[in-house]
């Protein structure tokens, strides 16, 4: 089975042998979807891009879901955080002159996050985490190793990643 898979992948010679104007080879859309790096828990993310805005500009969003434990006291609180956000990139793929099997960008993001304490302590009032809106920025890259597959991986602050993601996006 695995000899299948990797035949496959590795069997389809990919259309990247000159320099692109647009990141994107045309996709109108990537979907997105890997784990973040966190000092609290494993984040799962699912997100789009949407690319068709401008040849350097893809706007987008996604949707993220984390839990995790704090001691407090002599209990532990258990959280579960989701958060939803919007964001926007500008691509440097053309003033770089870089292959479209690669992408970098760097961008912003805002949206809502909500964290929530799954115990339930009659007498501790403590909350070390509250839910709101939040904004940030990224820097990251794909590099794509077939026409459709591609690896991503994305650095910024100010979202449920905290440090950054990485992860696989689909070319649609």
């Amino acid at each position: 089975m695995i000899m299948l898979l990797s035949s496959m992948v590795f069997a389809q010679k990919p259309k990247y042998n000159k320099k692109s104007t647009n990141y994107s080879n045309s996709a109108a859309f990537y979907i997105n979807t890997g784990v973040g790096f966190s000092g609290h828990g494993v984040p799962f993310y699912i997100g789009f891009d949407y690319n068709d805005v401008h040849p350097d500009i893809s706007i987008g969003g996604s949707f993220g879901i984390r839990n995790w434990s704090r001691a407090h006291k002599d209990h532990y609180h258990d959280y579960r955080s989701w958060n939803i956000s919007f964001n926007g990139n500008y691509h440097f793929n053309r003033i770089m002159n870089i292959p479209n099997n690669f992408d970098f960008y760097a961008g912003l993001n805002i949206g809502y996050y909500n964290y929530k304490d799954r115990n339930d302590y009659v007498n501790d009032d403590w909350s070390y985490y509250n839910s709101g809106m939040g904004i940030g920025l990224q820097i990251g890259g794909r590099w794509f190793i077939t026409d459709v597959i591609g690896l991503n991986l994305q650095f910024g602050g100010g979202s449920q990643y905290t440090g950054g993601n990485f992860g696989v996006t689909f070319r649609l």
